[in-house]
Parts: structure tokens; C-alpha cells; sequence
């Protein structure tokens, strides 16, 4: 099984919110990867859209991101594409 980590500053000014997490979330499910989001000594997997909002991530947050799977490096391009886009997904 591949693991990639990659450390990402979060970009929406809104932070990570609803529409965000259900996009991580998809992104987890479409690559069929496991995706956890560290912050402050906290950690989360993607799959629970609360848990990853309970870390009330704002922008400019740093995150890293740890993701397993065949798929792993796929899903990583897509996953940062979220985090730091300006915009909602």
C-alpha cells in the first residue's frame, strides 16, 4: 500500500466548511484512499465530515495531509487542489 504526506496552508478565506469537507470526503471515496488530516496534534480521517470540521480549520491553517492507497499520489493532486483553492469547490 503507497502513503504520501504532504503539508498544505489552507486558502478559502472561509476555512474549511461544509462544502469543503464533503469535497475531501468525495475525493476519499472516489480514489478509494484513506485521507487524514493532521493540525495541531490532532488527527482525522475525511470519511467523518464533522471530525474534520470539529478542528475549525481557518484560513491560512497548516495541515498535513496523510493519504494510503494505490491511488494515494492521484488523490494527493486533488486533495491540495482543495485545500488551498481560494474558492468553494
Amino acid at each position: 500500500m503507497s502513503q504520501v504526506i504532504a503539508s498544505y496552508n489552507i486558502g478559502n478565506s472561509n476555512g474549511v466548511h461544509g462544502r469543503v469537507a464533503t469535497k475531501l470526503a468525495e475525493i476519499a471515496l472516489e480514489f478509494d484512499v484513506e485521507v487524514l488530516i493532521e493540525h495541531n496534534g490532532s488527527q482525522v480521517s475525511c470519511d467523518s465530515i464533522l471530525d474534520v470540521l470539529s478542528m475549525a480549520l481557518v484560513h491560512g491553517s497548516e495541515v498535513q495531509v496523510i493519504l494510503s492507497g494505490e491511488k494515494a499520489r492521484s488523490a494527493l493532486v486533488e486533495i491540495g487542489a482543495v485545500l488551498t483553492a481560494e474558492n468553494d469547490p
